[in-house]
């Protein structure tokens, strides 16, 4: 069981804001993810060829190739808000 302090510090750590009302709702959430997570560790995986031959193989993957693309100040313009040829964001890392 996911106890209310372990939840709280992987808000802090992931810098999630969970009210508190909500807490007891995603631990129990988080208990079935982890649940899910155990049951396909347990899980018994094996080669199977006859399986696997409906997998792509690599040699059907197209080549890639550099392509000059020419309408960058297009994709530019669609920014809200732009400085220099560059797309202007937010800070997201303190």
């Amino acid at each position: 069981m996911i106890t209310k302090e372990q939840l709280n510090l992987l808000c802090e750590l992931s810098k999630l804001r969970i009210p508190e009302e909500k807490l007891e709702g995603y631990a129990k959430e988080m208990e079935d993810i982890i649940g899910l997570m155990d049951t396909i560790g347990e899980s018994d995986f094996e080669y199977d060829p006859i399986d696997m031959s409906r997998a792509v193989p690599f040699g059907e993957l197209r080549d890639d190739a550099d392509e000059v693309f020419g309408n960058m100040r297009g994709i530019v313009e669609n920014s809200p808000k732009t400085r220099e040829n560059q797309f202007v964001v937010p800070k997201v890392v303190d």
